[in-house]
């Protein structure tokens, strides 16, 4: 076997490092252009990345909360709050929603560009995942802010970046991929937004994992609930700011695997179909 055969997969790692490298700026335009397509023309503007998450958390907690009068576990400082405990789980939900849903939608919207102009299809993902990533840094301060307010912060808030990272990586390698299929069959996105409203039920975000069966229809529910991916990342996200624990470094590695296994795959997939797209977009 030739060296340069053997060297393939690191080969290709080092080209795709080197295109980050040259297209950054380009990736870094595409990142401005969402964020003001996000609110343009809207008259509150910046204010609905606030309103959206903070909309849903006062229904869930009203319904939840309030009328089935459900009760969270203990936070860290001791308290029991169904909103702190939603929100904690809540923002990597939408992140994870949110690199989904954005990245069919950003290779749809260059498809006359691409077919004028050659740039990495890699590059409109990025941009974008960067301006969804800017968004969750905005509630993320939204929710420090909240825990502060009822003295519910520890030093394993510093552990709350990563867990945002990896989740991204993880939302985002996921959207790539279904974002090819997309370009192809558009009934794609339709059939994403009906199973990640399905899935939201499915991971403990509105409800605790202790009230969650060892088996139901024949399954073994509370197994397959846990070992759901997004379920590790809102649980350890409600480690580090709701119980305010450190979680163990298994798990800590077991999200990176998940984050840059999902990446990996997802950009080599796109990268592989990048010219044929060129023609379906």
């Amino acid at each position: 076997m030739r060296g340069d055969e053997r060297k393939g997969p690191v080969a290709q790692v080092t080209r795709w490092l080197a295109a980050v490298r040259v297209y950054l700026p380009l990736t870094l335009n595409f990142a401005q252009r969402e964020l003001k397509v996000q609110h343009k023309r809207s008259a509150l503007g910046w204010a609905w990345s606030l309103l959206n998450p903070l909309s849903r958390i006062f229904v869930y907690s009203l319904v939840f909360g309030v009328i089935f009068r459900f009760q969270p576990p203990e936070a860290g400082s001791g308290q029991l709050n169904f909103a702190m405990y939603l929100f904690s789980g809540l923002i990597i939900w939408l992140l994870f929603e949110s690199m989904i849903r954005g990245a069919m939608h950003w290779l749809i919207s260059v498809g006359d560009l691409r077919r004028k102009v050659y740039f990495p299809l890699e590059t409109v993902a990025f941009g974008g995942a960067a301006a969804v990533g800017f968004q969750a840094l905005i509630e993320a301060m939204v929710l420090l802010v909240f825990m502060a307010f009822y003295g519910n912060l520890g030093w394993t808030i510093v552990l709350l970046p990563v867990v945002l990272l990896f989740t991204a990586m993880f939302g985002l390698g996921i959207g790539m991929v279904m974002s090819v299929f997309n370009t192809r069959y558009r009934d794609v996105e339709n059939l994403i937004v009906i199973l990640l409203s399905t899935m939201f039920f499915l991971v403990p975000i509105v409800y605790t994992e202790d009230i969650i069966p060892e088996e139901a229809y024949g399954l073994p529910a509370a197994a397959l609930i846990g070992a759901n991916p997004i379920s590790q990342f809102v649980g350890t996200a409600r480690d580090v700011v709701y119980f305010l624990e450190w979680p163990s470094l298994a798990r800590m590695s077991l999200l990176a695997v998940y984050a840059f296994g999902s990446l990996g795959v997802g950009w080599w997939f796109l990268n592989r179909r990048s010219m044929a797209l060129s023609e379906e977009m």
